[in-house]
């Protein structure tokens, strides 16, 4: 499938990384924060064969798939829509670029506590560094957040990577939470 954007072959990589099979995932209800232009969400569409794609951004895609619905919004604002729709979703991937890294790990767990999340859902976070920091101050930070999730939440093999295609100051957080 073509591409839609650099993001679109950064959770391809991700998803070849991490050890599990995705065919488990096909048929299953997704969510993608920061979702424009399309990249994750037309992967989550097409490439693991979501049945539904909640797509999250203010922004415009440069995608039109049937299995997608794009929430032209923020996912502060989704949350409370996909709350009263009794979505469950089973794969929360995102991509956000937030002030804060910690919020990436803050908005899945809203999420799980509202009740839209699937029990032993599936996530891929990007934990960005806005700032000129080194790497070594960077990879504490991004450990930080890595033990701040595993402390609030129950977790199974959560994994963090530094990917090709990753930006240097970018991780990839994957993982399930119980």
């Amino acid at each position: 499938p073509d591409a839609v954007s650099r993001a679109y072959y950064k959770l391809k990589e991700a998803m070849g990384k991490y050890p599990i099979d995705s065919s488990i995932f096909n048929g299953s209800i997704a969510l993608d924060c920061g979702s424009a232009p399309g990249g994750w969400t037309k992967f989550l569409a097409d490439d693991m064969q979501c049945s539904l794609v909640y797509s999250v951004d203010p922004g415009e895609l440069l995608i039109d798939i049937d299995n997608v619905r794009h929430m032209k919004m923020k996912i502060q604002d989704a949350m409370p829509l996909l709350k009263h729709k009794q979505s469950k979703i089973k794969i929360w991937v995102s991509d956000m670029c937030l002030h804060e890294m910690q919020a990436q790990v803050d908005f899945l767990l809203l999420a799980k506590e509202e009740g839209i999340l699937e029990e032993n859902s599936f996530f891929v976070l990007t934990l960005k560094c806005n700032t000129g920091h080194s790497k070594t101050f960077f990879d504490s930070q991004a450990e930080e957040i890595l033990e701040n999730l595993t402390s609030r939440a129950e977790t199974g093999e959560v994994a963090m990577y530094h990917l090709f295609s990753n930006r240097s100051g970018e991780r990839t957080i994957m993982g399930f939470l119980l």
